[in-house]
């Protein structure tokens, strides 16, 4: 039997799956990953741990699937967090800057004019956001002089989380990342599928030793045998969500996928050319590169299953999540309760980080299950109030809505999702999906699959959560309330 490994290195865990030539999904392993916040505003992890995590969760599918071929593995991870290491050693020389991190706000503000913000959404489809890598390095470059001047001399090596998972697999002869992860650093033109020098110059960032931007599907060289004992070739690598597309197989152009994890990311597969139209609020990027660029537009949510746990944390909710939207389903209504979930800003279609949490309209009848309930309703408005700024951008009708992720798992959330947006949800068969993506373009770039055709034939089928008709008219006007109390918010003065 042969196999394909999938990896998912994301912001709370680490997976991975084992997947057969034909498609299933045979064997699952995760690990959690710890994060840290030293101060306000920033957000670190341990790229060792990450590295750890990979390693073992790769070696217990490898283990369940015995003595199995591997044709390739593939790496999909977080995307636009910084990691930089020293060349020579291999050790990391700073924890890593993750995506969430609001480190380099103020750098980026420095830049802001009409003509910078042209420049990158013109070349990067992205806002000048401290999200993205290059504000990180920018902050790099201002406030840690030691690790700056080793990356001018090409002494310390950067990258996003594939770069670094990478370099260790292949004990540091590839350092290299793929061309959807490097379309999130705000450094590389989407178009040409290249570095930009006038976008490292803008940022104040000399670097002697860039990774190299490959095809999602490599190669990047084999894996070295202290780690499984055998070499096996790393066949791809690209960023979580991009993975998730995939893996939802959104091939053709107007394919749409939304993932619910600790933010929310909404999909859409735009096809193959870089200037598709796109809404403020909305982002242009790279899906993949196989032969060609397949781009993509994204809207994205800051906060979505991680606003469920700040709630269970704030209301003492001892099961999580999970029991969030248990006592939200035991009140059955908000009551009037709104949640404006912006803990570290609000993204698409605001994009407004300096814009915090709010919670309105409680009295002294309000119960936890109602506040409760009101945090599903966030993120189910979150995710049409991005549907409706993709179809007005586009002008393509959005049909149905493939999603995936933790909290699809939750009938009576994806029922409510369903019923605010009035479109079908298809929910993947697959768990977790993003890591069965990597794996899926792993086959790809290992030649288990040659077309994408093929591919299509062996995805298992999703479930279907048909919207109630009953419902539309009261949760369009919970979400027209919503959408108006969070734009008046955000327009008052701070």
């Amino acid at each position: 039997m042969t196999i394909l490994v999938g990896i998912d290195q994301g912001t709370t865990n680490t997976k991975a799956v084992a997947v057969d030539a034909s498609g299933r999904l045979l064997h699952t392993a995760a690990r959690p990953i710890a994060t840290q916040a030293p101060q306000p505003s920033w957000v670190e992890q341990d790229p060792q741990q990450m590295l750890a995590n990979v390693v073992a969760c790769a070696r217990e599918v490898l283990a369940a699937a015995g003595d199995a071929a591997v044709a390739g593995l593939g790496i999909a991870n977080q995307t636009e967090t910084l990691v930089v290491w020293d060349r020579r050693s291999g050790e990391p020389v700073m924890p890593a800057i993750v995506w969430q991190c609001r480190r380099g706000d103020a750098e980026l503000q420095e830049l802001r004019n009409d003509r910078t913000l042209a420049l990158i959404r013109g070349r990067t489809g992205l806002d000048l956001d401290p999200t993205f890598t290059a504000g990180k390095l920018r902050w790099l470059f201002r406030h840690r002089p030691a690790i700056a001047e080793g990356l001018r001399r090409g002494d310390h090596l950067f990258g996003t989380v594939d770069c670094w998972l990478i370099w260790k697999l292949t004990g540091g002869r590839t350092h290299a990342t793929d061309s959807s992860n490097a379309a999130r650093t705000m450094l590389f033109d989407i178009a040409r599928l290249a570095w930009d020098p006038e976008l490292l110059e803008l940022f104040g960032l000399s670097i002697a030793s860039p990774p190299d931007a490959r095809r999602s599907t490599g190669p990047f060289g084999d894996t070295d045998p202290v780690f499984f004992g055998r070499p096996i070739p790393i066949t791809a690598a690209l960023g979580d969500q991009q993975a998730s597309l995939f893996g939802h197989g959104c091939f053709a152009s107007g394919d749409i996928k939304a993932t619910y994890g600790t933010g929310g990311f909404v999909w859409l597969n735009a096809g193959n050319h870089p200037e598709v139209a796109c809404a403020d609020g909305l982002l242009r990027t790279v899906a993949w590169h196989l032969d060609g660029p397949c781009y993509a537009i994204e809207g994205f949510v800051m906060h979505a299953g991680d606003a469920l746990e700040w709630l269970a944390s704030r209301l003492s909710i001892p099961a999580g999540g999970p029991g969030v939207v248990e006592q939200a389903q035991a009140a059955g209504s908000s009551d009037g309760v709104i949640l404006i979930p912006a803990f570290q800003g609000l993204a698409g279609p605001w994009w407004r980080p300096d814009a915090r949490a709010a919670l309105l309209g409680m009295s002294m009848s309000t119960a936890v299950g109602n506040i409760c309930h009101a945090g599903l309703e966030a993120i189910c408005f979150q995710v049409r109030a991005l549907l409706d700024s993709i179809a007005q951008s586009t002008g393509r009708r959005i049909e149905a809505l493939r999603v995936d992720g933790g909290p699809t798992r939750s009938p009576y959330l994806m029922q409510l999702q369903a019923d605010v947006l009035q479109h079908p949800l298809a929910v993947s068969a697959c768990d977790p999906v993003t890591p069965y993506g990597a794996a899926l373009m792993a086959g790809l770039g290992a030649g288990v699959w040659r077309t994408l055709d093929q591919l299509r034939a062996v995805l298992p089928p999703p479930s279907l959560v048909a919207p109630n008709p009953a419902n539309a008219a009261t949760r369009d006007r919970a979400y027209r309330t919503w959408r108006a109390t969070t734009d008046g918010v955000l327009s008052l003065p701070r």
